[in-house]
């Protein structure tokens, strides 16, 4: 019987004991408060920058759409350029001609009038 009145004696704990355990349950019910309260803040700022992410993707999308739109014209407007290019080429080569011919047949001309000229000299 002795040895069960020491056993139970051994079952209380001490005072400070007690209070050490219950100092360290507040201490970290108050690190979780904390850190539950840091985690649901990031959260929220997970979610606004995800919904950051997700609109500057839609308005990357819409001007890279709008930049092949754009890049699409100017290849067409560069095209135009280009047959512009060959056909005032083209015009410019025809006036050329156009105008050597006309200079030569003047020139012929000219020379024929001459050689009138000179033969109606000779015979009068």
């Amino acid at each position: 019987m002795v040895a069960l009145g020491n056993s139970c004696r051994g079952m209380k704990s001490p005072p400070l004991l007690m209070a050490a355990l219950v100092a360290c349950i507040i201490v970290l019910g108050f690190n979780y408060w904390i850190a539950s309260s840091r985690s649901m803040d990031l959260q929220g700022r997970v979610l606004d920058l995800e919904g950051k992410v997700r609109r500057a993707a839609a308005e990357r999308g819409a001007v890279e759409q709008k930049k092949n739109e754009f890049q699409g014209e100017l290849e067409k407007q560069r095209q135009q350029i280009d047959k512009i290019q060959s056909l005032h080429s083209f015009q410019m080569e025809n006036a050329n001609r156009v105008h050597q011919e006309e200079k030569v047949g003047l020139f012929l001309a000219e020379v024929f009038c001459e050689t009138v000229v000179y033969q109606n000299t000779l015979c009068n």
